[in-house]
């Protein structure tokens, strides 16, 4: 069963559905999204359980991509370019597998379709032990979440999902599905042999990070034939946070070129 997802739509022109990591938000394309809706009709999406979207206790791929295919039926866009960082670069993947007669261009960030091992559970068994109920400032919340997440930079990402509630704070995510479901969100599905996706797909890798190499080119080709690889120097996990300009360059260029190429 699919998820209503929440979302904001600026701009007009060819669809674009934008799609944020784990624990993000579309609030997190702000930056992005502003310029890009210039030219483009820009949909930022809240993935199930983020953000105002609704919750649900599954949390597989193929389920996140039905969500964006519904989202798209109830806007009434039958053909979408399609981009992602992180998990949402795994959900685009996946939606232009499943659904690639609706998908125009592929645009992935700083992902690519492997598993990955990380700190992630850590963070959510942190996040679901404060009290936030007892909590009267972000700092006091902060301080605690510091011994689990030492990064002052994650950790601040991770506070974003903090809001206010009564007298304390409560968590915007499901944080115990997103829980229950590291392992799969961790993962990537298997393909069924054969299943691809023919159209002009841009994988764009920041030069800092290990997520997305130059040796998981020949998987992503194999299900994605026409990709090509970017990479963003000076930039890590968060590129479009920590090269704004260099990546809504190639987000234009990629997106603005003709049906065929």
């Amino acid at each position: 069963m699919t998820v209503e997802l929440g979302h904001e739509t600026m701009g007009s022109g060819e669809p674009l559905v934008m799609l944020h990591g784990l624990f993000g938000s579309r609030r997190n394309w702000l930056s992005i999204i502003r310029p890009l809706s210039e030219d483009l009709q820009v949909v930022a999406v809240d993935l199930r359980n983020h953000g105002s979207s609704g919750h649900a206790a599954t949390m597989s791929f193929a389920e996140m991509a039905d969500d964006v295919a519904a989202l798209a039926d109830r806007l009434g866009l039958d053909r979408v370019n399609v981009a992602g960082h992180s998990l949402g670069g795994k959900v685009a993947m996946l939606f232009a597998l499943r659904h690639p007669s609706r998908t125009r261009r592929l645009l992935v960030l700083d992902v690519a379709p492997v598993p990955y091992r990380g700190p992630f559970g850590r963070y959510i068994d942190a996040m679901l032990a404060m009290p936030l109920a007892q909590m009267r400032t972000r700092q006091e919340a902060e301080e605690a979440l510091a011994p689990a997440v030492p990064q002052a930079a994650v950790r601040q990402f991770l506070l974003h999902n903090l809001v206010r509630d009564g007298n304390g704070f409560r968590w915007r995510p499901n944080l115990e599905a997103l829980r229950t479901n590291l392992d799969e969100l961790s993962g990537f599905p298997e393909i069924p042999a054969g299943t691809t996706y023919e159209g002009p797909a841009s994988f764009l890798a920041g030069g800092r990070s290990d997520y997305l190499r130059p040796e998981h080119l020949p998987l992503i080709r194999q299900l994605f034939p026409r990709a090509s690889l970017e990479v963003i120097p000076d930039a890590g996990h968060w590129l479009h946070a920590d090269q704004p300009e260099a990546v809504l360059h190639h987000m234009r260029t990629f997106l603005a070129a003709p049906e065929g190429q």
